[in-house]
């Protein structure tokens, strides 16, 4: 099974942003089973559309759209909560995606964060976060950190895995993963050789493919990490490819 870890859905036709009948023709395109989607989050716009839109077209796509949510505190944090609780209980999302360098607050802030990730967690879903060097201060591998201290068993995806950015934060990210096992690092727009390093010292049940769609050209991304995964073995190629976002969402 191959699994995109990483595409954004729009509820508006605007330039740059696609739907979910787009987002499925390009994964036809590549041979690409499945795909997670999470809203186009940012701290200037409603989001409820964009969850609703992919909560709908998970209804129409049951086979290719894993569905995940997103939630910005900054927007208000009882409406994050609510809008929070209909993508669990309405929508039945699989997971939800907090992105503090877009919505610009710490992930690890008492106050704006970590009320959603105690919901999340007591709601057995998947954490996703945006880990890269864009807001190395707000989305540090040393606040995602803080969490899995705090919410050990909640798995937690790290989108970028300090990456999409200069100075990039990988060694940190793969420091603490290796500490934390409840972390899954999604290699978007994350530097090949970086990625290759995070499989040789945690291994390829770690690492999940992403392409970042439509901030980066799906194509590209894929054809990219073929080369880049090329000297792996089939059963690890597969594992990222993947088999490690199957394995986790018990697909």
């Amino acid at each position: 099974m191959r699994i995109d870890a990483d595409c954004h859905i729009s509820s508006r036709a605007a330039p740059g942003e696609i739907g979910v009948d787009e987002l499925v023709r390009q994964l036809d395109q590549l041979g690409v089973d499945r795909a997670i989607t999470w809203p186009m989050v940012s701290y200037t716009r409603e989001i409820a559309g964009d969850n609703r839109a992919i909560y709908e077209g998970a209804r129409r796509y049951p086979d290719r759209i894993i569905p995940f949510g997103g939630v910005n505190p900054r927007l208000g944090l009882e409406q994050a909560k609510d809008e929070l609780k209909r993508c669990i209980e309405e929508y039945g999302m699989r997971g939800i995606k907090l992105n503090g360098a877009r919505d610009i607050y710490f992930i690890d802030d008492p106050k704006l964060s970590l009320p959603l990730v105690e919901i999340i967690a007591a709601a057995g879903l998947v954490l996703a976060v945006h880990c890269g060097a864009n807001d190395y201060e707000r989305t540090h591998p040393f606040r995602v950190a803080k969490l899995s201290a705090q919410f050990p068993a909640l798995p937690i995806l790290i989108v970028h895995m300090g990456g999409a950015g200069q100075p990039h934060l990988h060694e940190a990210v793969i420091e603490f993963a290796a500490q934390y096992p409840s972390w899954w690092l999604v290699d978007s727009e994350a530097d090949y050789r970086r990625v290759q390093s995070a499989i040789q010292r945690l291994g390829a049940s770690r690492v999940c493919y992403g392409s970042d769609t439509p901030f980066c050209q799906m194509r590209y991304e894929w054809a990219l990490r073929q080369v880049a995964y090329q000297d792996l073995s089939a059963a690890e190629r597969d594992q990222i490819m993947g088999g490690n976002i199957a394995r986790l969402l018990a697909l």
